[in-house]
């Protein structure tokens, strides 16, 4: 399913930290489309669209060339497998795909959502993914575990940590 050029796409997390859920929601004029993520698929799409801008000269993907007859109406959830993003030359934008989705709905018919970006909305969307792992749990600066602010036991001590029990 190509959505085409999209009206918006936001990086969003709900809950506290350790118990969020993650999606990317997409507006097209008629419709919206919510993409479920893990966390490490958040980041790791973060980095990539950093990269991916990085390497675009910046005159690049600003104005995107749309087609008008790809549309989306209606609304669409979907947990997603696998995550795609590049930039379409040939179009002048930016692109997302998403695949190995699961849903409630039947996706029989549709293998992936793809969608055509600007360069502000994957500059925002990168800058939106930054805040939200910025927010999560603090890191242990030798194993990269998330602490939880209980006992951690850190396997790159060697058995040497001094762990305090809360009482």
């Amino acid at each position: 399913m190509d959505l085409g050029l999209v009206s918006s796409i936001q990086a969003e997390s709900f809950g506290e930290p350790g118990q969020r859920t993650f999606r990317l929601f997409v507006a097209t004029p008629d419709g919206q489309v919510s993409l479920w993520l893990e966390k490490e698929q958040v980041v790791m799409l973060g980095s990539a669209i950093a990269e991916l801008l990085e390497r675009v000269p910046a005159n690049r993907g600003k104005d995107p060339e749309s087609d008008a007859l790809k549309s989306f109406e209606g609304e669409l959830e979907a947990r997603v497998g696998a995550l795609t993003i590049g930039y379409d030359a040939s179009l002048r934008g930016f692109t997302l795909e998403a695949a190995e989705l699961s849903s409630a709905f039947d996706l029989s018919t549709i293998s992936s959502i793809g969608c055509l970006a600007t360069r502000a909305q994957f500059s925002e969307m990168r800058d939106q993914i930054e805040g939200i792992v910025a927010a999560g749990r603090p890191r242990c600066p030798l194993c990269s575990v998330p602490l939880s602010g209980g006992p951690h036991f850190c396997p790159e001590s060697n058995g040497h940590a001094q762990l305090s029990h809360a009482e």
